[in-house]
């Protein structure tokens, strides 16, 4: 069959995974031709969730994928195999980056978890995302401060009060629970020393999940509005107390840069696999040339955009593998905040000019809504503002000069 030939993985994508990394992708790599692929375009046409696509990844039990593997998870992320979630992004990211960005949050979210709870509250949570149930994890408010937020906890009997309104909520649809970065209610000191963490039921009484996500691209993650009022949270549903989550900064906002890098990379080997098949199969020959995959310059962009993606790809796996020492290794932390940052500088360029160029390989034709090949350059193209790459390249120049 077609599609069981192309599950299978190139010799030159496996030899430097482990058997369970390449069993992961395998099993990825088959979902993304069965289920999550053939929903995409409607996903995108349609900017709905993509329920099916999140229902194939339950069915194989992916939801549980960064949770450690002595809770009965995949080992994924922090404190575990640093490689796995990354390659597992960009290859989702290539059949349906929205899939691929609602399950980078989730991930963030059992990770989360990981880092900040007590024993019981990861035996709970582990337990939730064992059974395919998918978190979210919501920072962003609509301040003119970007940074500030003014969701608020509330001390109460038995827990707290959370009051407060979330913007860029991503994957709010078809989440179970979601943290909602809030800050205690109490005047004294910083927001950061205020800092808290609770973990949100979203179906919870004074929810209010606002699907009103309307971007030229990334149309299914349902990134829309989610308010809060008044709704009761147990004290066991808030991780660590406030300031908490400070000492777990750093890490989460390297790993953030390093698994948006693997989407960018994906969605643009997305684009270059489409480009392919329709060369092959649908582009009509210049004059004098047999065919389109014959033609010498259609070749040689083909060559240029593949050799771009593999520079992309490895500077996002070398990020990961190196993410892997952030927290045994703290002497080398610079390096590898430079490294993600790198990846991200690298991955986004990649992404914007792939997803694009590929249309001059395929021609007019490809253009045309029939084929739906623009979700992928509208995809990068929305994905890759969530967090402007001229501050890393900042980042990077700053720290290069501090080395010199």
């Amino acid at each position: 069959m077609l599609g069981e030939k192309k599950s299978l993985l190139a010799p030159e994508e496996l030899w430097e995974l482990t058997p369970e990394q390449q069993e992961t992708i395998r099993r990825v790599r088959r979902l993304g031709i069965e289920a999550v692929g053939p929903t995409a375009e409607r996903t995108d046409r349609e900017a709905v969730y993509p329920f099916e696509a999140i229902a194939a990844l339950r069915a194989e039990g992916l939801p549980a994928l960064s949770v450690p593997r002595s809770y009965g998870g995949g080992g994924a992320g922090y404190r575990g195999d640093s490689l796995l979630l990354p390659l597992v992004l960009m290859e989702l990211a290539s059949w349906c980056s929205s899939t691929a960005q609602v399950f980078a949050l989730h991930n963030t979210g059992v990770q989360l978890v990981h880092a900040m709870g007590d024993e019981d509250q990861r035996r709970f949570f582990f337990a939730e995302a064992l059974q395919g149930h998918l978190f979210g994890s919501f920072g962003s408010e609509a301040n003119a401060d970007r940074s500030a937020l003014s969701s608020v906890l509330a001390p109460v009997e038995g827990g707290y009060a959370l009051n407060g309104r979330k913007i860029f909520a991503t994957g709010s649809p078809g989440a179970k629970w979601a943290f909602w970065r809030s800050v205690i209610a109490r005047t004294e000191g910083s927001q950061d020393e205020r800092y808290m963490m609770p973990i949100v039921r979203l179906d919870a009484a004074g929810i209010e999940v606002i699907d009103d996500w309307d971007g030229i691209g990334q149309r299914g993650t349902g990134s829309g509005t989610v308010e809060a009022r008044d709704v009761f949270i147990p004290a066991a549903h808030v991780m660590g107390g406030p300031g908490s989550y400070g000492e777990h900064a750093d890490y989460f906002a390297t790993q953030f840069h390093v698994n948006f890098a693997a989407q960018f990379v994906g969605m643009a080997q997305g684009a270059y696999r489409e480009a392919l098949r329709y060369v092959k199969e649908q582009a009509r020959p210049w004059p004098g040339v047999p065919s389109a995959a014959e033609d010498p310059y259609i070749r040689l962009r083909l060559g240029d955009l593949s050799a771009r993606l593999a520079g992309a790809r490895e500077l996002v796996l070398r990020a990961a593998r190196m993410l892997g020492s952030f927290e045994s290794r703290p002497e080398l932390r610079e390096g590898i905040r430079a490294a993600a940052s790198r990846a991200k500088i690298v991955s986004t360029e990649t992404a914007l000019a792939v997803t694009n160029e590929v249309f001059q390989v395929m021609g007019a034709r490809a253009a045309t809504r029939k084929h739906a090949i623009d979700r992928y350059y509208r995809n990068a193209r929305t994905l890759t503002l969530h967090d402007p790459v001229d501050r890393q390249r900042e980042a990077v120049g700053r720290s290069e000069l501090a080395n010199a």
